[in-house]
């Protein structure tokens, strides 16, 4: 199974360059855990469209998960981060399909290409 946690928000007016200011310090700190597997940063490309910014976690499983989001440095990194966007989002998303160029092997409901993908609210 793989967690994906997907959070996607918006800069607080005007404060753009204070949001990607603090990302280059807090960047390092998501990424040091082990439990950690992938981050992904994504900016909307229309621009000031919403949501601006998707950040996706990738975990090997639950457990990893947990004890990720439990670690004191993570608490405090994502409260700062709550602090300085609005329009927090969640989705739950579960992968039912899924075929590539390099793996032409479908997958339909089948339990074992399912992956777990969801997003946590940070405090608004």
């Amino acid at each position: 199974m793989v967690v994906k946690i997907i959070y996607t928000c918006n800069f607080l007016p005007g404060k753009q360059q204070e949001y990607l200011e603090w990302a280059q310090k807090a960047v390092p700190i998501f990424l040091a855990p082990e439990e950690l597997k992938k981050m992904s940063a994504y900016q909307n490309w229309l621009g000031h469209s919403t949501p601006m910014r998707w950040v996706e976690f990738e975990f090997e499983d639950m457990k990893a998960y947990q004890k990720y989001w439990a670690r004191e440095e993570i608490i405090k990194v994502s409260a700062e981060w709550a602090s300085i966007t609005t329009n927090q989002e969640a989705k739950i998303l579960l992968l039912v399909y899924q075929n590539s160029r390099e793996d032409p092997s479908t997958c339909w409901g089948d339990e074992s290409c399912y992956v777990f993908t969801f997003t946590v609210v940070p405090n608004t």
